[in-house]
């Protein structure tokens, strides 16, 4: 995957978000991967000093999977039926192998892509088939231009050229690992501080 030439500030709401509100998601919790936290780590600690971005802590490692909608917008009863019609669906995905090389600048961070990407369009594909199905007549989230398949190091604070960055990415020398990952979350999900943080509804088991 190429590098960005220029990044833009990532600190922006959203369309719909503001502060307080939260959104329904499914993703792929990553903190508790050591290989992955070790590489994480390795490229943090060379970016420490490097302006206009901030660090995404090691506890909200993730791939974001699919939007739901809005908290104010979806009862809670809309869950179960969002679980029941996601669990046949995800009992016939297996459990997730993902590598991780090298990190890249992309437009509004610095990543590390997960491979193999197809791996993860799949996953999506089958979740977002199961959630327009629960949710009934509200519309999803459209998807965006770029689908998340990455992990995110940091988020750029600035808009401005990626020279630096791409320098330090480039000199820092890691080790690539794999991830193993036996299930998705749905979560409630906020971005009032610098990166997306959740509270967690339930683990739907992949293969189960």
């Amino acid at each position: 995957m190429p590098h960005a030439d220029q990044v833009r500030n990532h600190a922006r709401w959203r369309p719909g978000w503001r502060a307080g509100r939260t959104g329904y998601a499914w993703l792929l919790p990553l903190a508790d991967q050591p290989g992955l936290r070790k590489l994480v780590n390795d490229y943090q600690y060379a970016l420490r000093d490097l302006p206009g971005f901030d660090l995404v802590p090691l506890e909200w490692m993730h791939i974001l999977v699919q939007e739901i909608g809005f908290t104010d917008e979806i009862g809670e009863a809309r869950i179960e039926a969002l679980l029941a019609a996601a669990r046949p669906r995800l009992a016939s995905v297996l459990p997730l192998t993902l590598a991780f090389h090298h990190a890249v600048v992309l437009p509004e961070s610095l990543a590390l892509p997960a491979e193999p990407q197809s791996t993860v369009l799949e996953l999506r594909a089958a979740v977002r088939e199961a959630t327009a199905e629960a949710i009934g007549e509200t519309p999803l989230p459209a998807e965006p231009e770029d689908v998340d398949k990455h992990v995110s190091l940091a988020h750029s604070t600035t808009d401005g050229p990626a020279i630096f960055a791409i320098a330090t990415l480039s000199a820092t020398a890691v080790e690539p690992t794999t991830a193993k990952v036996p299930s998705l979350s749905l979560v409630k999900l906020n971005r009032d501080h610098s990166c997306s943080e959740w509270e967690t509804i339930a683990e739907v088991p992949l293969g189960a």
